[in-house]
């Protein structure tokens, strides 16, 4: 059984999720009012003001996962092809 945590994240992922792929307008105000009726059918135990931490801390996470994610697919693609991602030999910006 998921903890309510669990449950807010699971649905705010989906809901960013499903709007960036729309392309859904002012996704930013549907999300936040979707996420209060969420918190108040679904997700009883979670303050109010506990949300905005919980959508930072997500946020964060997305982004480190976003960094995570691209060098797991160069690495991907390096081993099909065996062909660096990163092509620059030169170690002219290390200096």
């Amino acid at each position: 059984m998921l903890s309510d945590r669990e449950k807010f994240i699971l649905h705010l992922v989906s809901m960013m999720t499903i709007t960036k792929l729309s392309g859904t307008e002012h996704s930013e105000q549907l999300i936040c009012q979707m996420m209060e009726d969420v918190r108040c059918n679904r997700c009883r135990s979670i303050a109010p003001e506990d949300i905005g931490d919980i959508i930072e801390e997500v946020n964060e996470e997305m982004l480190a996962g976003g960094i995570m994610f691209k060098e797991l697919l160069a690495d991907a693609a390096w081993s099909m092809t065996g062909e660096r991602p990163n092509k620059n030999t030169d170690w002219s910006d290390m200096k």
